[in-house]
């Protein structure tokens, strides 16, 4: 579920056997959601209090460590507080934030796999990100949660002039010049927190940033410039990475 689109995908952790792409207002209150995924189950002869069917759900907000219940989702204020297992009634649900999902599937399918640390970071209607320290040998997922399972909202970073990182983006998006001086020192502050050795980029306003602008604002530029890829699951690694909470 996203700001501007939400994607329903079928997945048998191989590939994915359908998807379906809403745009808002489909979702305009919480029952007409309700209402839509259940025909949509009915439709395609799932059963909803089927052990076979595992959902996931993938939010641009703040979720629970028990991953059931909503704390806040700023872009779907219907959904906040919301345990949306109790109101499916469905046993077999699980939710986290979008980011996480997304470097979720990335890391297990796509362009983060074989890496150690790992940031993702999602450009869309706002921005959202993800940390991992990925041990290779035990295959242990280890996306960073935090005390409250909030960490990684690197959008809400106060860049400049008390706006964050996201707002700025928001207010440069037909100023090219000055959204990239603003991204430029969003990552070069990840970079010196984290010290990552990729960051994974995802999300419509994806774009590869100026590493040279970056290099300004980093302690040892040479040393610490990590690998900047795209997504290689594209518009999908949000909605895998949701399904992937059952693995």
């Amino acid at each position: 579920m996203g700001g501007s689109k939400i994607k329903i995908i079928l997945w048998d952790r191989k590939e994915i056997r359908k998807s379906l792409i809403l745009q808002p207002p489909v979702f305009a209150n919480l029952q007409k959601g309700i209402d839509f995924f259940c025909q949509y189950l009915s439709q395609n002869n799932i059963s909803k209090s089927s052990q076979n069917l595992k959902i996931g759900i993938a939010i641009p907000g703040l979720v629970r460590h028990e991953k059931t219940t909503i704390v806040k989702c700023a872009n779907l204020p219907f959904l906040n507080g919301l345990n949306l297992a109790k109101r499916l009634k469905h046993n077999y649900l699980k939710i986290d934030n979008d980011a996480k999902c997304f470097l979720r599937a990335e890391m297990q399918r796509g362009s983060a796999k074989g890496y150690k640390n790992i940031i993702g970071v999602v450009l869309g209607t706002g921005i959202g990100g993800a940390f991992s320290a990925l041990n290779i040998k035990s295959k242990i997922e280890n996306i960073f949660s935090g005390r409250d399972g909030w960490a990684g909202e690197f959008g809400h970073m106060i860049i400049e002039k008390g706006k964050s990182w996201e707002k700025l983006y928001q207010e440069t998006k037909q100023k090219p010049k000055q959204q990239q001086k603003i991204n430029a020192m969003a990552f070069a502050n990840l970079i010196n927190i984290f010290n990552p050795e990729v960051i994974i980029l995802g999300g419509r306003g994806a774009r590869m940033p100026n590493k040279k602008m970056i290099s300004r604002y980093l302690l040892e530029p040479q040393k610490q410039m990590p690998k900047f890829l795209q997504a290689k699951l594209k518009d999908n690694a949000v909605a895998m990475g949701a399904a992937m909470l059952w693995d």
